[in-house]
């Protein structure tokens, strides 16, 4: 059983911090699947305290998204109605919470039919991402099972890995960034890896708690054309109801030429969605020391701690290098486990297990 005070805190937290509620706001709380409804509760409460005049609860089910993608027609799919603009116009914040049943439950859906949905509903999609807002997976039996913990065990990890000093974070993640902005060019070198690449010009973001929990990143995109090399992936990862043990990629002028997994026929599939999915859109550092192993599910594993992740295809607004697509696959690349190397602009900045350069020594 979750742990009460946890829960408060963390509600706490998200309403309090992630999106600041202020008195008068509209709020907009999103549980995807029932397991969500204690942590939505709690939240509820806490938006209400802080004098939200409005605070509106709605939930969703991957059973009735899978019923509807195999039933709907093409007009069921591409409607969106005006009134649903007007309604996500009004609100200030939404927080959206994860509790999938079934994290399989798309598996057999045809992916097209996904991409129609998603582009037809996508206007909505920018209005409520315009707003503030916060995204976070609840621990419930499915993802304990899928990270391969005990019910118990899962919940510890993600509590723990949320309830951080988000402030304190923000100062070292700031100090990180304004170490970045003098890097051009970076060089990740390690078992089966020797890629090089561009982030000259490029902007960085922290990620503080403010949009994801957990959070704890620092992130960009590369100069498009910028990546040559190869890397081997090796967080296994899962994305678009496929899970991938490793991914190897190889890569000229940006563009990935050529890709092995061991699931073959899922990575080139996802990488021949559209033109954009063969190059990145997101260049990051993890930096959540709580974040030790993969879970397989990204809002975790894009964090972990000593760990970079490239997303291949479309970047974000925030930090755009040119790169769109239907496509935004977060691969993981654990330092580690890959005896890894990094250098900076020539020079060997870390290497294997810490940063061997005394300007980054407070990340160890």
């Amino acid at each position: 059983m979750i742990d009460k005070q946890k829960l408060q805190k963390l509600a706490n937290i998200i309403t309090n911090y992630s999106i600041a509620v202020k008195k008068g706001e509209k709020v907009m709380l999103r549980g995807y699947g029932f397991d969500s409804y204690p942590l939505i509760k709690e939240l509820y409460y806490e938006c209400i305290k802080a004098g939200a005049i409005q605070v509106d609860v709605r939930f969703s089910h991957d059973e009735l998204g899978r019923i509807f993608l195999n039933n709907a027609n093409e007009a069921q799919m591409k409607y969106l109605s005006e009134l649903d603009k007007k309604v996500a116009q009004s609100y200030d914040a939404m927080v959206q919470i994860v509790a999938d049943a079934n994290p399989y439950e798309l598996k057999d859906v045809d992916i097209k039919k996904i991409y129609a949905v998603q582009k037809a509903r996508k206007p909505l999609s920018d209005i409520l991402h315009k707003k503030r807002w916060c995204l976070f997976y609840y621990p419930n039996l499915a993802s304990a099972m899928f990270a391969k913990k005990s019910l118990e065990q899962w919940e510890d990890f993600v509590f723990d890995t949320c309830l951080l000093d988000w402030k304190k974070e923000e100062k070292l993640q700031k100090k990180f960034v304004d170490l970045m902005k003098k890097v051009r060019n970076v060089r990740v070198v390690g078992k089966e890896t020797d890629l090089t690449l561009s982030v000259a010009g490029q902007k960085w973001m922290t990620c503080c708690g403010k949009c994801n929990l957990p959070d704890g990143e620092i992130f960009t995109s590369p100069v498009k054309t910028s990546v040559n090399g190869v890397i081997r992936y090796n967080v296994p990862t899962h994305y678009q109801s496929q899970d991938f043990e490793w991914v190897k990629l190889w890569l000229k002028d940006g563009k990935v030429v050529k890709e092995e997994s061991n699931n073959q026929k899922g990575v080139t599939d996802i990488l021949s969605t559209d033109a954009g999915a063969r190059f990145f859109g997101e260049f990051a550092f993890g930096l959540n020391n709580m974040i030790k192993e993969g879970t397989r599910q990204i809002l975790f594993d894009e964090k972990m701690g000593k760990s970079l992740h490239m997303a291949l295809g479309k970047c974000y607004d925030e930090c755009p290098n040119g790169n769109d697509s239907n496509v935004h696959w977060d691969l993981i690349y654990r330092f580690a486990w890959a005896e890894a190397e990094l250098w900076f602009d020539g020079k060997k900045v870390y290497s294997k297990t810490k940063w061997i350069d005394k300007r980054f020594a407070f990340l160890n």
